[in-house]
């Protein structure tokens, strides 16, 4: 691997990591909140501003576990903070390993990601409600996204020996 196609990938690679640690951090004020509002009904997280803005509303209806998806008794039907942790922590551990089958392979989990992220954005739609952490995280994925694909795509010209020199 050339100097150059290492450095950008490296710089993928920073992309990913660095938003992966932003979802960590929102999935774990999520799970906290849940956990704190679980206890408490009279907790109230910075993230509620107000009726309709408020992420403790969502977290806490049948979507707020599982995605919504599976049932109560399931071993699946987990807090979703857990299921994004998960995620950003598999997504780190992908990107840092410059390889091409891993990198196909968060290309393929950034877009399961975002699906799953519409899917609870229209969601929050029919509630009518906004989750600013909910919000931020389906950016996130976006980002994640966006820079697996162009590492992706890097490591594709790589391998086909395109590196594309501009001739002075």
């Amino acid at each position: 691997m050339t100097g150059v196609g290492n450095c950008a990938l490296q710089k993928f690679n920073a992309g990913i990591v660095f938003a992966c640690v932003l979802g960590l951090g929102f999935s774990y004020y999520a799970y906290t909140v849940e956990v704190k509002k679980e206890q408490d009904d009279s907790y109230q997280p910075l993230c509620d501003i107000s009726e309709h803005i408020s992420c403790t509303k969502v977290f806490m209806t049948e979507h707020g576990k599982g995605l919504g998806l599976f049932p109560k008794d399931s071993v699946f039907n987990i807090r979703n903070p857990i299921y994004g942790s998960i995620f950003y922590t598999l997504i780190v551990i992908l990107s840092v390993t410059n390889n091409y089958t891993f990198s196909a392979t968060t290309v393929i989990l950034g877009i399961i990601s975002n699906i799953f992220s519409i899917y609870l954005s229209l969601i929050l739609y029919l509630y009518r409600d906004i989750c600013i952490v909910c919000i931020s995280m389906y950016i996130i994925n976006v980002v994640i996204t966006f820079f697996a694909i162009k590492k992706f795509r890097k490591f594709q010209k790589l391998a086909s020996g395109d590196t594309h020199k501009k001739v002075k």
